[in-house]
């Protein structure tokens, strides 16, 4: 009997090690699995990394290629505008050896999703909420410039993994975020400066190396900025100079699909400027050198106009402003006329005292009115020494009355009534005097670049530059520093009017007349000038070409490393 109950025992001796072989499996197996787990996590991880510095990496190489001093550097691209239908955005590609990179094409895989959450309204680009991707992008190809990636290995396989670079300047709105009420989700935007107006929210944003600020107007100065760096100098105080705030978005995917978008609020160091101070000190587009209390080296008569504008923020039409019309003067100065304006103040060097201050002072006022001319101020000034003209000798005996000559030395320009002569490069041009008969014409053909015509008066000592009746320098830039003339002696200018005429005058030792109506567009530094005939008078406030008549706003360019003021990832 004990023999049969042992042997019926021995099958659970086998069914137990059945199943701890089957749980030891199972323990192998997950062993094997949470390895597997453990491996992909890993993996992932170090895609996502990659992806990651990959898309870090294109960022510094916008911001390195954006300085000035980068041998491929993309300077010239950045966009200085906002984006808008018209441009404002420049998009660094890397494209792989198998890759299109198209960020403006919806149905490519590196479509730009995140560019309708900055801001910019720009036809065809709808917006969405702040955590979901963007499904459009701007219509037509204006709003959009490229460049391409120069790094080492761009355009392989081996290039670093990100796919494109979106450079635009910053927006008052370009940072977005999810906000709301009773569970109620809405879309919101960070204001960079609330209490800074105008808080607009396409308002572009610019650094002062110390905080982003709004790009602001001073009160009362016409136009408004379109660059962080240009400000009104003519101040009580110094002005505040800033640099763009550049948004630089970059996006990475790996090969497994790995995605990162990153994000850069980049600037350079604003730069410093002297600025002189309003005052004694003050811009003077027009300025006599000369001049007594009996004879007043400065008349304004015949219903004429003094203002200014700055041609390198635009047109006349633009940017004039009456109170950049300041005139000045050593000797006297006289306004005539029932509808005579100058918009800026009159500068002399002597306001109400009884004894002179100055050679050529009267006592009392050294300025005078008859009818009912206006004027900004009478403001009391320094004398201003008479600069030093010199050019060079001319020993030509070549003529010139037609045709298009070079920059060189020649002995008379002489342009016959409704004659035109050329000048058809940027350079100096040498001449002993200069006549253009009525209606004749001295053209300017560079589109860009400065012509200096150099008078020397030999031969015609006291009418060295004579221009007739709708004579004209016609410069086609429209930029008064383009043609500078030059005349050291103390011959008498005379120009009557006719078109418009944009030119510098530089001749501080010449009487200078000006009649028929005409409009004048630039700077003369004479010794008398006398303005009866109405020529309405223009300063181009971007002339800093001659002394005394320093622009009254301040244009720096800021150089150097840009500095990262801000860097986030975007979390799709």
């Amino acid at each position: 009997m004990t023999n049969e109950s042992n042997r019926n025992k021995r099958g659970f001796a086998l069914l137990f090690c059945l199943v701890a072989l089957l749980i030891l499996t199972a323990i192998t197996a997950s062993l094997v699995l949470l390895s597997s787990t453990e491996t992909s996590v890993n993996g992932n991880y170090r895609s996502e990394e990659t992806a990651f510095f990959a898309a870090k990496a294109g960022v510094y190489e916008a911001l390195d290629r954006m300085q000035q001093t980068n041998a491929g550097t993309i300077a010239p691209n950045i966009p200085i505008v906002v984006p808008s239908a018209a441009g404002g955005v420049l998009y660094l590609i890397n494209s792989g050896s198998s890759l299109t990179v198209q960020p403006w094409n919806t149905s490519n895989t590196y479509v730009d999703d995140e560019l309708c959450h900055e801001g910019f309204t720009i036809g065809g680009m709808s917006s969405v909420p702040a955590d979901v991707p963007c499904s459009t992008v701007p219509t037509g190809g204006s709003w959009y410039a490229t460049v391409n990636s120069n790094y080492p290995w761009s355009g392989t396989s081996t290039a670093l993994p990100y796919e494109w670079v979106r450079i635009n300047w910053k927006a008052n709105s370009s940072e977005s975020y999810i906000s709301g009420t009773g569970g109620t989700a809405a879309n919101a935007s960070y204001s960079v400066n609330s209490s800074n107006l105008p808080t607009s929210a396409a308002t572009p944003v610019c650094w002062n190396n110390g905080s982003e600020v709004l790009l602001s107007t001073p009160a009362g100065v016409t136009p408004a900025y379109t660059r962080c760096e240009q400000y009104q100098t003519c101040a009580a105080t110094a002005p505040v100079i800033t640099t763009p705030v550049y948004l630089v978005t970059a996006l990475a995917i790996t090969p497994n699909g790995s995605r990162q978008m990153v994000q850069a609020e980049a600037a350079l160091t604003p730069p410093s400027v002297t600025v002189p101070a309003c005052g004694i000190n003050d811009a003077y587009g027009f300025f006599a050198y000369g001049g007594t209390c009996a004879n007043p080296g400065l008349v304004i008569a015949g219903n004429a106009t003094v203002d200014g504008y700055n041609s390198s923020l635009g047109t006349y039409a633009a940017t004039h402003q009456a109170k950049l019309g300041d005139v000045g003067t050593n000797g006297g100065a006289v306004a005539q006329g029932t509808s005579t304006n100058i918009g800026g103040n009159v500068y002399v060097p002597n306001v109400g005292a009884a004894t002179p201050p100055g050679p050529g002072s009267c006592p009392g006022d050294d300025f005078s009115t008859t009818g009912n001319p206006t004027y900004g101020a009478l403001v009391q000034s320094q004398i201003m020494a008479v600069p030093t003209v010199n050019i060079p000798a001319n020993a030509s005996v070549t003529d010139v009355s037609s045709g298009s000559p070079v920059p060189g030395s020649y002995r008379n320009l002489d342009v016959s009534t409704h004659g035109t002569v050329t000048l058809t490069a940027p350079g100096t041009y040498n001449f002993d005097c200069i006549t253009a008969g009525s209606w004749g014409t001295i053209t300017s053909s560079p589109a860009t670049g400065k012509i200096t015509i150099n008078v020397s008066g030999t031969g015609c000592a006291s009418s060295p530059i004579t221009f007739g009746s709708h004579a004209v320098i016609s410069n086609t830039s429209q930029v008064a520093a383009d043609i500078q003339i030059n005349y050291p002696g103390t011959g008498t200018i005379s120009v009557t009017g006719g078109p418009q005429m944009y030119c510098i005058i530089n001749a501080p030792n010449a009487a200078v007349t000006l009649g028929g109506g005409s409009d004048f567009y630039g700077t003369i530094m004479a010794s008398t000038i006398d303005d009866h005939g109405g020529t309405n008078l223009h300063f181009d406030a971007a002339d800093t070409s001659i002394s005394g008549a320093a622009a009254t706003t301040a244009t720096a360019t800021a150089t150097g490393s840009y500095n990262i003021l801000a860097f986030r990832s975007v979390p799709y």
